[in-house]
């Protein structure tokens, strides 16, 4: 090829790179702006077991334990007008590290991964992993629930803690009026990190919440 054409080439090339990530930032910055809370997103606390059947049926296991799931999802897709994708990453909480594993247990490290987070968003350069759980009512299943969270979170507080993830950011939300009651204990642990209470990564709340901490971290630098 000829150096003059060459050239011309990658001159053109990179207008057109150029004008692709002017569109990007430009679809990010539009996504800040249209960052609102939904109408129709319900308190957490007001989560009920009879709340819950009424809006998502009976849950007892199967395709219906995912209804809750499913309604936090398109909450906040609608109130962040971005794709909120599921995702099989994990922590390896031995190591601290994120990976994408589908079937962690096929191995014989398998217990050393956390669950999988449900859903992940991106904006502008920043990961968002996503946490979704409703738990409502008192009871022994309801309580090994909530632990496992906590751990979990512990597990996202020992990544970022590692500096490995400068860009990842963890939402757990979580709705239920038995999750609500829990907040307290959430909070403690986060006051066990005080740079990451400080560096608002984590975020533990409901739904409803999540928007305006969402704002924020799009607005970061």
């Amino acid at each position: 090829m000829d150096d003059t054409i060459l050239f011309v080439k990658l001159i053109v090339d990179e207008i057109i790179e150029n004008i692709y990530d002017d569109i990007e930032i430009g679809l990010s910055k539009l996504s800040i702006h249209d960052i609102c809370i939904p109408d129709d997103v319900i308190d957490g606390n007001l989560f009920t077991k009879t709340k819950r059947n009424e809006l998502f049926g009976i849950i007892a296991g199967g395709a219906g334990s995912m209804n809750p799931e499913k309604y936090q999802h398109d909450i906040i897709v609608k109130g962040t007008k971005i794709e909120c994708s599921k995702t099989n990453v994990r922590i390896n909480l031995r190591t601290n590290q994120l990976k994408e594993i589908a079937c962690p247990n096929k191995h014989d490290d398998g217990y050393d991964y956390s669950e999988n987070f449900d859903r992940v968003q991106f904006i502008n350069s920043k990961t968002v992993y996503i946490n979704l759980k409703c738990i409502v009512g008192k009871g022994g299943s309801q309580t090994r629930s909530l632990r496992e969270v906590y751990w979990f979170i512990q597990g996202q507080i020992n990544t970022l803690s590692s500096g490995m993830y400068d860009d990842v950011y963890y939402a757990n939300i979580l709705d239920g009026d038995e999750a609500h009651n829990s907040l307290p204990k959430f909070k403690h642990l986060l006051s066990l990190s005080v740079e990451i209470k400080k560096s608002n990564r984590i975020y533990i709340g409901d739904t409803k919440g999540y928007f305006d901490w969402f704002r924020k971290v799009a607005n970061e630098e």
